[in-house]
C-alpha cells in the first residue's frame, strides 16, 4: 500500500471535527499535501481547490496582493470517481500517478458538509524554496 497519504487522513479528521464542533460557514485549510502540486506549479505558486469558485478566486487575488501566488486548480468529477473502491467507503489516493493534487483535494472535499464553503491550499511548492528568489530566501518560507 501507499503510506504517503497519511497527512490527508489527519487533515480529513480535522475538517470533520472542526465542522462538528465549531460549525463554521467557511473553512480554508493549508497543507504541504502533495508533490503532484509541485510538479504542476513548481515552487512558484500554491494550488487552490474549492467547492466555491468565488472563494477560490478571492484567495488567488488576495495572494497576488501579498506576493503569495495561488493558482486555481480543478476538482473534476473524474478526480472524485478515482477514489471509488469496493473495499472501503473511499480511497485516499487516485488510481494512478496523474492528477494527484486534484484527487487529494477531491478526497478532502468528501469530508466537507454541503453547506460549508471550503478551500484547500496546497502549499507544497512555495513552502520550501530551493534557492533565493527576490525577497524569498532559500529554504522554508
Amino acid at each position: 500500500g501507499n503510506t504517503d497519504a497519511e497527512g490527508r487522513l489527519v487533515l480529513a479528521d480535522a475538517l470533520s471535527y472542526t465542522q462538528e464542533i465549531y460549525k463554521p460557514k467557511i473553512i480554508i485549510d493549508l497543507a504541504t499535501l502533495t508533490g503532484a502540486c509541485v510538479v504542476a506549479l513548481g515552487e512558484y505558486a500554491a494550488g487552490v481547490f474549492s467547492n466555491q469558485e468565488s472563494l477560490q478566486k478571492e484567495i488567488a487575488e488576495a495572494g497576488s496582493k501579498v506576493q503569495e501566488r495561488c493558482w486555481p486548480l480543478p476538482i473534476f468529477e473524474e478526480h472524485t470517481n478515482e477514489l471509488k473502491t469496493s473495499f472501503a467507503d473511499t480511497c485516499s489516493t487516485g488510481k494512478g500517478r496523474y492528477g494527484g493534487a486534484s484527487t487529494a483535494a477531491a478526497f478532502l472535499q468528501k469530508f466537507i458538509k454541503e453547506d460549508t464553503k471550503w478551500a484547500h491550499i496546497d502549499i507544497a511548492g512555495p513552502a520550501m524554496y530551493s534557492e533565493t528568489r527576490g525577497f524569498m530566501t532559500e529554504g522554508s518560507t
